[in-house]
């Protein structure tokens, strides 16, 4: 009898759920448009100022869809009012729904409604008048709304991200960028074939490729390209321009940043063909496991062959003056001013082809300020959405309210290089005696100390969140701080302490390791001062030595005088080869970036059959058993992993931090709303609700 009523319950959701999408079909109030372009009010700032403080967000309902009334409380009208409804972090049937009042009267109300919605989770309401904005969020359960406390949550520039850095762009042409600062501006104005998704690393989407097919060899590549594409300037977008793309920037050769290597590792002039309109061939110079990370890269973005060849072509070896600072792509955003400074102003490219319903920032603006204080204070007001801030500063704006201050895993790591050589120091060249160290540094305290805890453990060369992360210990630490375990290693392979200094018995006759770190370095400096104590303690002579940046590259790759060297490496593109091979893989197979004379056969084996593998098992596999090795005799320490860090006002919502270069921004997925209905956030409001 249960099951028959469970039954019976069943087949009377299913019907109703039907008859709710009939309404919905046939609901003349839904709306779909967007949301109207900023609006200038035909009145005076004073009186601008009047508006800010009389719009008002008066009730908000549910049932079978969201209403709202707007009431204009001050005593004068209200101009063009823009209003969108929106149902973001909630499992429901309904849509985004937006419009505009073309005036409020003084003292008078104006009652907007959604089109149908039902589910469970939370959505907001705004209106907004110029760049000024209030927002209402909800929480919704079944047909009910139920209003989160306070009037709403005012905003600026409500159309508009405003980001705020140290820094300047190098070009905004995408075949000679290499600085991060314009990879974030050009990865706003110009597409690749295929890229990642929200915080998503390890699988590739379709962009301007639909999809694609790689050969059994990992030789040849096959993508069938988006149609009816346009560049910002109205020209269609085809494969000639693929082809156009790729072979730019291997003729140019990056000369001003050398970002060509990137393509140049597996592709030449010959590697891609027009199949036809909207197909592409690309045959590799030799098979590259990562090669779908390389075209995710802002150097394999792709230009306008026309609008290139209109403004001086490709010349062999010379950079294009004209891109530098006039691009055109089918990204989401298309350049409206650049100025002397090199603040870049993006407005939204009407004719892109991820389209613009539902909820998108119109306008992103980077700009430069080299003052720190200046910065904060423009965060603190809201006339900054982003900006930069070290971390040593961080708490000036940690628990300040409006402001969300949050850590991400980034893809720049720490280490402490070692010198294998044993023309050098003959007691490092011994595998055990690397491994004794990896256990005599103090992880935890170097986080909390040098780092204030901006730092995560690193279990190996592969960063957390780069694909095939997982083969490196399950993705955990090896190495733990246990000076019992280092002095036990050490004494297992007879480096006792029997040499007398002072009174005190060292290890290694008596030799000192040098602790090399940059001049200037808090965090190098005080890893540098916790080692050397750490290496007493168990028997081990250190010196601690401050060099420049360019002393230390220049003992590094002429000299052999050095023995231990804090050092750091960030990503090219999101792919382990850019980190297991130059750190891991030997001079013998033209790796060995820092020199550290670290060679292993086998794990050379290992590291280049992963890169020549598209084959995901392949991959992992070989990646697996080359750390199985190196990790028992490292030729690094592997100290941690630093946090991207870019605190920002909490009106910004949707924003999905990706490590991958060019990908820590999307703005296109973001827009401005209320406090952001996380996990713990929704949990409070739910709380809240109950107890009521």
């Amino acid at each position: 009898m249960k099951r028959r009523q469970r039954t019976t319950k069943k087949i009377t959701i299913v019907i109703v759920c039907i008859m709710l999408l009939i309404i919905y079909s046939y609901n003349p109030l839904a709306t779909h448009t967007n949301l109207k372009e900023k609006s200038q009010l035909p009145i005076a700032s004073s009186t601008y100022t009047e508006t800010l403080d009389s719009l008002k967000i008066i009730t908000l309902k549910g049932g079978l869809g969201v209403s709202a009334v707007i009431k204009n409380t001050g005593t004068i009208h209200i101009y063009d009012v823009g209003w969108s409804i929106e149902f973001g972090d909630a499992v429901k049937i309904g849509n985004y729904s937006s419009g505009t009042i073309s005036e409020i009267w003084a003292g008078y109300e104006s009652k907007i409604r959604s089109g149908f919605v039902f589910g469970i989770g939370s959505g907001s309401v705004t209106v907004a008048v110029g760049d000024f904005s209030i927002v209402q969020n909800y929480i919704m359960i079944g047909p009910f709304v139920f209003l989160k406390k306070g009037p709403g949550n005012q905003i600026k520039n409500h159309d508009m991200i405003i980001y705020y850095t140290d820094d300047v762009p190098r070009t905004l042409d995408p075949a000679d960028a290499y600085d991060a600062h314009s990879i974030d501006i050009i990865s706003q104005i110009y597409d690749t074939l295929v890229t990642f998704r929200g915080n998503d690393t390890k699988m590739f989407y379709p962009c301007l490729a639909t999809d694609w097919k790689v050969s059994n060899d990992s030789l040849t590549w096959i993508f069938n390209l988006r149609h009816n594409v346009k560049f910002s300037n109205g020209d269609d977008f085809t494969a000639e321009d693929v082809e156009y793309s790729f072979d730019r920037v291997l003729i140019m050769g990056a000369p001003e940043s050398g970002v060509d290597w990137i393509l140049a590792q597996c592709m030449d002039t010959n590697s891609t063909t027009v199949i036809n309109d909207f197909t592409v061939q690309i045959t590799l110079t030799h098979p590259y496991g990562g090669f779908l990370a390389l075209i995710a890269h802002t150097v394999a973005a792709i230009v306008d062959k026309d609008y290139v060849e209109t403004h001086g072509g490709i010349v062999p070896g010379a950079e294009n003056v004209w891109m530098k600072k006039h691009p055109i792509g089918t990204g989401p955003y298309m350049l409206d001013n650049l100025t002397d400074s090199m603040d870049v102003f993006l407005t939204k490219n009407l004719r892109y082809w991820g389209g613009w319903d539902g909820n998108h920032i119109n306008k992103v603006v980077f700009e430069t300020s080299f003052n720190l204080e200046r910065r904060i204070s423009l965060l603190k007001n809201g006339d900054a959405d982003i900006t930069f801030i070290p971390y040593d500063n961080l708490n000036e704006v940690i628990n300040e309210e409006g402001i969300i201050v949050q850590a991400f895993k980034c893809y720049e790591v720490t280490l402490l290089a070692i010198n294998t050589k044993a023309s050098n120091n003959i007691y490092l060249a011994d595998g055990r005696v690397r491994n004794a160290l990896s256990y005599a540094f103090d992880y935890d305290s170097a986080i909390g100390t040098a780092y204030n805890g901006y730092l995560s453990r690193l279990p190996g060369a592969i960063p957390i969140g780069m694909p095939y992360d997982e083969t490196q210990n399950s993705g955990s630490p090896y190495y733990d701080y246990d000076l019992g375990r280092a002095t036990q290693i050490l004494n297992d392979a007879g480096y006792i302490r029997d040499h007398d200094v002072g009174g005190t018995l060292y290890r290694f006759n008596g030799t000192t390791i040098q602790l090399f770190y940059n001049v200037g370095s808090f965090e190098g400096e005080t890893m540098a001062t916790m080692f050397h104590a750490a290496l007493n303690d168990i028997g081990i002579l250190s010196s601690v030595i401050a060099e420049t940046w360019p002393q230390l590259l220049h003992r590094m790759y002429t000299t052999d005088d050095w023995d231990m060297m804090f050092i750091g490496w960030g990503p090219d593109y999101n792919d382990p080869d850019d980190y297991i091979a130059p750190l891991i893989g030997s001079a013998d197979i033209g790796m060995d970036t820092y020199n550290t004379g670290y060679g292993n056969g086998t794990v050379d084996e290992k590291i280049l059959e992963a890169k020549y593998s598209a084959d995901a098992v392949v991959r992992s596999a070989a990646y697996e058993d080359a750390y199985d090795i190196y990790i028992q005799e490292p030729s690094f320490i592997f100290i941690g992993q630093q946090m991207f860090i870019r605190p920002m006002r909490d009106w910004i919502m949707n924003y999905s931090y990706n490590p991958a270069p060019g990908l820590n921004w999307n703005f296109y997925d973001c827009y401005k709303g209320g406090l952001p209905f996380n996990r713990n956030t929704r949990n409070f409001l739910l709380l809240t609700l109950f107890q009521q």
